[in-house]
C-alpha cells in the first residue's frame, strides 16, 4: 500500500487520487469517537435537509434525493472540517512552507487556548519533537479534554475553527480531539517528548518522562525567525 501511494505521489496527475480518497474517508475511520460522532453526525444532518429539500420540495425521486443529499452534506462536511493544507503541502506536497510559520501556528494556538476550561492539556508530537521538521511538513495537535458534553462541544468548536484559521493562513495542521491522556499518547504512537502547547494544571508530567516548550522545539528545528 505504501509503494502504491508513492507512487501516486510522484505522479502529477495521479496525486490528484489523495484528494478524493481524502474526500471520502475524511479522516473517520481514524478519528476519535468524539470526532466520529461529530462528522457523523454533521453529515447525516445536512443530508437530512438536502434529501427533505429535494424530495419534498423539489419533487425529485427518492433515490435521488437520497444520493444527491449525501453527496452534498459530504462535500459540505469536508469543506468545514478539514484542513486543506494538509492535503496540498504535507501529503502531495505541492507547496512549501518554511517551517517558522509552522511555529508562529503553535504560538497563536496556545494563546488560544490560554484560560480555556475544558482543556486538561494539549501537545504537539511528530517530527516537531524529532527535529526533523521541512517545507513540507504539518504540526499535529492534540486537544486532551475534560469530561463532560460542555467541554466536548467547546472543543469542538475550537476544532473546526483553528483548521479553518490555518487554512486561511496556508498552514497544514492537523489537531485531534483525545477524551483521556491515553487516547492522546496511542494517537502520537507513545511519542516520548511532546511539545507542550498548555499544561494549566501541571499534568503532562504524569505520562511523559520529557518535554520541551514550543521555544526549544523551535531551535531543536532550526526555524528561528
Amino acid at each position: 500500500m505504501k509503494k502504491i501511494k508513492n507512487i501516486i505521489l510522484k505522479n502529477i496527475y495521479l496525486s490528484w487520487i489523495l484528494i478524493f480518497t481524502n474526500w471520502i474517508f475524511q479522516g473517520i475511520p481514524l478519528g476519535s469517537r468524539i470526532e466520529r460522532i461529530y462528522k457523523i453526525s454533521f453529515t447525516v444532518f445536512f443530508w437530512v435537509i438536502f434529501f427533505v429539500v429535494f424530495y419534498f420540495i423539489l419533487n425529485n425521486s427518492m433515490a435521488g434525493s437520497l444520493i444527491f443529499g449525501f453527496l452534498i452534506a459530504h462535500t459540505i462536511n469536508w469543506f468545514v472540517n478539514c484542513n486543506f493544507y494538509v492535503i496540498f503541502t504535507h501529503r502531495i506536497k505541492w507547496f512549501k512552507i518554511p517551517p517558522i510559520r509552522l511555529f508562529n501556528q503553535l504560538y497563536a494556538i496556545q494563546n488560544r487556548l490560554d484560560n480555556k476550561k475544558w482543556i486538561l492539556y494539549s501537545t504537539s508530537s511528530g517530527g516537531i519533537c524529532r527535529g526533523t521538521m521541512d517545507g513540507n511538513s504539518d504540526i499535529d495537535v492534540s486537544l486532551v479534554i475534560k469530561p463532560g458534553m460542555k467541554n466536548i462541544l467547546s472543543a469542538i468548536l475550537f476544532f473546526v475553527k483553528e483548521k479553518k484559521i490555518a487554512d486561511f493562513n496556508r498552514v497544514p495542521l492537523d489537531i485531534f480531539i483525545s477524551e483521556s491522556p491515553d487516547e492522546s499518547l496511542e494517537r502520537s504512537n507513545r511519542q516520548e517528548n511532546p511539545v507542550v502547547i498548555c499544561d494549566p494544571n501541571d499534568t503532562i508530567d504524569k505520562y511523559y518522562k520529557e518535554k520541551m516548550t514550543i521555544r526549544e522545539a523551535q531551535v531543536l528545528n532550526n526555524a528561528m525567525a
